[in-house]
This record gives C-alpha cells, structure tokens and sequence, in this order.
C-alpha cells in the first residue's frame, strides 16, 4: 500500500501495527542470531497476574493509575524496574544476565483481562535448566511480592515461568517472541521475533481467549459485548510501551549487528511494496469477511502461502463469486 496517512499506534490499528511488528520481529531475529552465534545465550520470562472476569484492565494514565495494568507496571518497577534495588542487580550478575527486551500483551476470555509480559533475556552463556530454575524461582519471589505490594492478588506458582531452548533449536528460539498463531506453540516453533513482536498475528487460545483486534473485530461487526470491551482496550492501551529495551542493551548489540533506529511511527508511514492479489470491494468486506470470526487472518494466510490462487479458492469455499464479490487485482501504475 502506498500514499496511506498512518497513525503509528502499534496497540490500535490493525495496519500500523502490522507493519511495526514486522519489523520489530525482524530486527529481533537478526539480533538473537548474532548473539547465540558469538557464544551467548537467550531465556524466555513470562509474567502473569492473577485475574478475574470483573477486574478492570485500567490504565496507566498519571492521576488514574487503576486496574490490572497499573498493577503489572507497578509490580514491575518494584520486582525488576527502576525500584528493585541492588538484590535484583546481583540476582541478574549472579546468573550473567547482560539486559532484556520486555514486550507487553494482553488477551481477553473468559477469566476477564490477561495483561502479561514477556521478557527475552540475554545472557553471558547459555543456561541450563538448572540454571534456569534457580532464577525463575528468585525471579517468582520477586514478583509475588511486588504484585501483591501493588495491590493485586498473589500470583499462583505459574505467575512466572522462564523458559530455555534446546541447543538443536536455538536457531528457531526466536519464533517464541512475537508470533505463536496458535497460543500453544513450543520453542521449536518458536523465534524471538516473532513471539515478542508479531501479536497483530496471534489468535486466542482453545479456552476462548482472544487478541486485541480479535475483540475489535466482534466490535466492528456489531456485537453488543465486544464495543465495550474495545473501549475499554482501546483506553487502557494508551500510553502503554509495546517494547522496551534495558539500559546499555542496544549500545551493547550495536556492535554486533546494525540495529533498526526507526521509531514506530517512521516505520508505519513508509510505503510498502508489494503485487495486488484481489480487490474486495467495501460491501464484500464488511459483509463476508469481519462479521466472521477469522477471516480476515485466514486471508492473509492464504495470500502468505498460496498467492492469489490460494486467496481465490479461500473466498469461493465462502460461496462468494469471483469477479463479482471479490475481483482481480489492478495492474500496478506504470513508473
């Protein structure tokens, strides 16, 4: 797409985000790379809050600090952040931890709002499981408390959970970031980038949970529960980092690889190349494709793997005509 006015809001729009993400997780898969192959290592901290269906996700707003979000942020500062103190300083020499990328998410199902975050550490070597259990239970420690100091209930022992790679899937350790389509992934699936950055492709799990824009979907489409919720997504989002890198980490990496120094918003207003597969009219769109639940990432599948024929068997399995619902793409504009 060419000569778009963009917003660069990766929480709120489904097509700034596509193209932040993209290259986040890009930029993160080149940098997780350099670093195994000169020697280091990499683990993978989850941090989960204890949650239920009625609790507000909130906001982080100054003067309106609320709900579950500011409970995580706040939790976060005291366990790990700018308040943790010299014990975390010496858990992190302790186990060679040189910095960290968090990155934020959040899902909505049945048990309410799940704000999480995940956190790519990067370490002097690699660790052990041993290793890593040692920290994850330290880790824990910290973060029960800190939750619980920010006014959330405790976490049970799932609250954080530190995951390694195998040495035969280190190359694929960065799927784990950004991407995990299917909720469920394992590491061998899994590459940094894509877990970290790629949650505008990731879909809800089997228990009914549901991504962001999945929810703006149902919102879109009408249904009465799902524009509240989007509200209150879209209040909450505001403000919020989608990533954030720990002091000295990108000075550090820089002599390794050539990082990405766009901001979001420069990455969202460049134009994007690309060969047109299908022009879906506006009254297609809406009536065969966001009122129904998965469609719309379906299509961007099919046109991932398959190209047009892929999107043309897709749409005609939804009994829509070819050349009347959906139509071939126009040729590009001549140079």
């Amino acid at each position: 797409m060419t000569g778009l006015v963009t917003c660069g809001k990766i929480h709120l729009c489904p097509v700034c985000s596509a193209k932040i993400r993209a290259a986040r997780s890009e930029e993160i898969d080149t940098i997780t790379g350099a670093w195994q192959e000169a020697g280091h290592g990499l683990a993978m901290m989850t941090l989960t809050l204890r949650h239920y269906r009625r609790m507000p996700l909130g906001t982080t707003r100054k003067r309106e600090r609320s709900g579950l979000v500011a409970v995580q942020h706040d939790a976060w500062i005291t366990a790990f952040g700018s308040r943790a103190g010299k014990m975390w300083q010496r858990l992190q020499n302790d186990h060679g931890v040189i910095g960290y990328v968090r990155v934020w998410e959040c899902t909505q199902g049945g048990n309410g709002w799940h704000p999480h975050f995940h956190v790519l550490l990067f370490l002097d070597r690699p660790w052990t499981r041993d290793r890593a259990d040692a920290f994850e239970a330290a880790a824990r420690d910290r973060w029960l408390r800190s939750v619980q100091k920010a006014g959330g209930y405790r976490p049970n022992d799932r609250g954080v959970k530190v995951d390694v790679p195998r040495p035969e899937d280190a190359r694929q350790f960065s799927r784990y970031l950004f991407k995990n389509q299917d909720g469920k992934a394992r590491f061998e699936r899994w590459t940094p980038g894509a877990e970290l950055a790629r949650a505008d492709l990731k879909t809800g799990q089997q228990d009914g949970s549901r991504m962001p824009f999945e929810v703006a979907q149902g919102a879109a489409a009408g249904l009465a529960d799902d524009v509240p919720l989007w509200h209150e997504y879209e209040y909450a989002a505001h403000g919020i980092r989608a990533m954030y890198w720990s002091n000295g980490l990108r000075a550090l990496l820089a002599d390794l690889v050539d990082l990405d120094d766009r901001s979001d918003e420069e990455i969202a207003a460049e134009d994007v190349g690309g060969e047109g597969l299908a022009l879906i009219p506006a009254e297609t769109w809406y009536r065969a494709v966001i009122r129904h639940r998965g469609r719309s990432l379906d299509l961007l599948k099919a046109a991932e793997a398959g190209g047009a024929w892929a999107v043309r068997g897709l749409v005609e399995s939804w009994g829509l005509v070819w050349g009347r619902d959906v139509l071939d793409a126009p040729p590009p504009p001549a140079n």
